[in-house]
């Protein structure tokens, strides 16, 4: 006797069970859910505020001549605001809508090429559109604050903006050994400086070894986006997992049928599908 292809019934006691277990577990992670992220949000918020108080305390800056020679080099055709602040010791950019660059008052005691070399890598950010980059990670972890390969994905973006805009301003004619050397009086200037958030500096994020490293040995810059991509698809994924009801998902495979011989079900995939043909 041929052997016959059976569904299992979920008993509806269990499915009922299974569905209440469901709500209960959910009853505590979603509350545990909603104050982290009502944490982290307030947070961003007051950062946010924080910096436009501190911009409030700077002054337009005279610097056009560099910016529009800095702006040929990159062939970009954007131009951000500058502004000058006093007790700021790298440039930092700010504003993906209107990008921002404050420079310091020491700025102008700074060398030609220095300038130059700091300049480029401010646009750079800018024209990568590394702010952008910067917001989409931390909305990612306001979202996904629970999940920590977020938090890594977002400190390796940020790190890989560095190296990426790195390259691109030895990649628009910028002398290497000059750019390295501003790197690393930049980098010196801002070990003690306290900034607020929400600024990209030169000297922010990736270790200066490492860029050092890169710069001298011509390595590939990186995909901030890829990584962005993944932290997003990868933690909605879980999340989605999380919201589907395990009650749903076993009344849709668990259902009352007819069992049907294996000679039946050799005999229908055989079948034409297109009997008038």
């Amino acid at each position: 006797m041929l052997p016959k292809v059976q569904v299992n019934i979920l008993p509806a006691s269990q499915a009922v069970a299974t569905e209440s277990s469901f709500w209960i577990v959910a009853s505590w992670v979603v509350p545990f859910w909603i104050i982290g992220f009502l944490v982290l949000g307030v947070r961003f918020l007051l950062h946010r505020w924080n910096l436009q108080r501190w911009l409030g305390d700077t002054d337009l800056a005279q610097c056009h001549d560099l910016l529009g020679e800095c702006k040929v080099m990159l062939s970009m055709k954007q131009s951000p605001v500058l502004k000058m602040k006093n007790g700021l010791a790298s440039p930092v950019v700010t504003g993906a809508w209107k990008p921002i660059i404050i420079l310091p008052v020491t700025f102008l005691e700074w060398d030609r090429e220095t300038q130059k070399m700091a300049m480029l890598h401010e646009l750079g950010h800018i024209q990568r559109r590394d702010l952008w980059v910067r917001s989409a990670a931390e909305l990612a972890c306001i979202l996904h604050w629970y999940n920590p390969l977020v938090w890594w994905l977002r400190a390796q973006s940020l790190s890989q903006c560095e190296y990426a805009c790195d390259a691109l301003v030895i990649s628009s004619g910028a002398n290497r050994q000059s750019y390295i050397n501003a790197l690393c009086d930049v980098v010196e200037a801002c070990i003690q400086e306290q900034r607020p958030q929400g600024l990209v500096a030169m000297a922010d994020h990736a270790p200066l070894q490492l860029r050092v490293n890169r710069l001298l040995g011509g390595a590939s810059s990186g995909k901030p986006w890829l990584a962005i991509a993944v932290a997003v698809m990868t933690s909605a994924t879980a999340l989605g997992m999380t919201l589907i009801r395990p009650g749903a998902v076993k009344e849709a495979i668990s259902f009352e049928g007819p069992i049907y011989s294996q000679e039946e079900i050799d005999f229908r995939h055989s079948a034409d599908p297109f009997p008038m043909d």
